[in-house]
């Protein structure tokens, strides 16, 4: 199977907070989009942390229920980061999500800028599309498929028969 880069299967329209955007606007984009978190970038694009569910249930979770906290996401973002580059290989990127407890990676260029992202769907999704282009190439010559009417043969079933 040729083995994918990040660029190759990266998701590029992106899900992005800033720091000083409000904690529960964001928990409502999180939920509005059905993701498990985003990426928080600064002003120029550099990423500076990720905002997961996690990180919100944390916030929650922190204040014992007396009272719900009021925040910014740069209160709240994990800021140990795990980030890959446009050409990291894809076998890289399945060790990473094997060793780490992460659901995505973000992509970021040599300047730190956030450039896409990497789900372990978007993996799945890359190896099956390997797994089908591999194991089923395209034929140069393909089989007529065309059905000859109710209760018969179909053209390529014939073709196949003369083989």
């Amino acid at each position: 199977m040729p083995n994918r880069k990040a660029e190759d299967i990266m998701i590029r329209e992106v899900v992005t907070f800033t720091p000083e955007t409000d904690l529960y606007e964001a928990m409502s984009v999180l939920l509005s989009r059905r993701i498990s978190g985003a990426s928080v970038v600064d002003s120029a694009g550099i990423l500076v942390g990720v905002l997961s569910e996690k990180d919100c249930l944390r916030v929650i979770s922190g204040e014992l229920f007396e009272r719900l906290p009021e925040g910014r996401v740069g209160d709240y973002m994990s800021r140990d980061l795990v980030t890959v580059s446009p050409s990291t290989s894809l076998f890289d990127i399945v060790a990473l999500f094997l060793n780490r407890p992460i659901r995505r990676l973000p992509v970021v260029d040599e300047d730190a800028r956030l450039v896409g992202q990497i789900s372990r769907r978007d993996v799945l999704w890359a190896i099956e599309s390997m797994r089908e282009h591999y194991l089923y190439p395209k034929q140069e010559h393909e089989l007529d498929t065309k059905d000859d009417g109710p209760g018969g043969v179909s053209s390529a079933m014939k073709k196949a028969r003369r083989l």
